[in-house]
C-alpha cells in the first residue's frame, strides 16, 4: 500500500471560484474533507447525485498520486466492490492533476446500488509558500444510470474551478470559497 503524503488542510481554503451548472444546488451539510457540496435535484433509484469540492496544502511532488490512492481506500474501507476503472494525468507541469473514474457499491434501504465516482485532483501553487501546492479535490458520486446524464455537468464543473475572487452565490454564475 503506498504511503499517503503529508497533508495539511489549509486554516481557510484557498480562494476558488467555480460556476454551478444549472438543477445543482449547494447543500448545507458537511462531508470529510469538502469545503462545498451540491446536489442534484432528482433523486435517481433513492440516491441524490452530488459534487464535493475540497482543499488540501502538501508538500511531497508526489501528492496527487498518495491522494488518489488515500480516495480509494476510503472508499475501500466503507463500501463494497470499489473498483478504478481508469486513473490519468490531467493538465500540463506545473499544474498537472489526476482523473480516477472509481465504481463501487452501496446500500440505499436495504438493497445495494451500484454508484458512479469520478474523482478529478487539480494542483496549483501555494500563493502562502510556492514550495507547497494546493490540491483541490473535485468528485461527483451519482448512480451509474444518472452518471451518463449528468457527466457534462460535472466536467462543466471541474472547467469552471480556478482562482477565486468572487464573493457571492447564485445557481449558474461563479461562487468563491475562501475570499471572504
Amino acid at each position: 500500500m503506498p504511503a499517503v503524503p503529508p497533508a495539511v488542510p489549509p486554516a481557510v481554503p484557498p480562494p476558488v471560484t467555480f460556476r454551478l451548472p444549472a438543477g445543482w444546488s449547494p447543500a448545507s451539510i458537511e462531508a470529510p474533507g469538502a469545503s462545498f457540496v451540491a446536489f442534484y435535484q432528482r433523486p435517481d433509484a433513492g440516491f441524490t447525485a452530488n459534487i464535493t469540492l475540497g482543499a488540501q496544502t502538501v508538500t511531497a511532488p508526489d501528492a496527487v498520486t498518495g491522494l488518489a490512492d488515500a480516495a480509494v481506500v476510503r472508499l475501500q474501507a466503507a463500501e463494497q466492490d470499489v473498483i478504478v476503472r481508469h486513473r490519468g494525468v490531467v493538465g500540463t507541469q506545473p499544474a498537472a492533476g489526476l482523473a480516477q473514474d472509481v465504481r463501487l457499491t452501496t446500500t440505499v434501504g436495504d438493497a445495494p446500488l451500484e454508484l458512479a465516482q469520478l474523482q478529478v485532483f487539480l494542483t496549483a501553487v501555494s500563493i502562502d509558500d510556492e514550495s507547497k501546492q494546493v490540491v483541490y479535490t473535485v468528485t461527483f458520486t451519482a448512480t451509474v444510470r444518472q452518471a451518463a446524464e449528468l457527466v457534462e455537468d460535472f466536467q462543466a464543473f471541474v472547467r469552471s474551478v480556478g482562482p477565486g475572487t468572487a464573493t457571492e452565490f447564485e445557481p449558474g454564475t461563479e461562487c468563491a470559497l475562501g475570499d471572504r
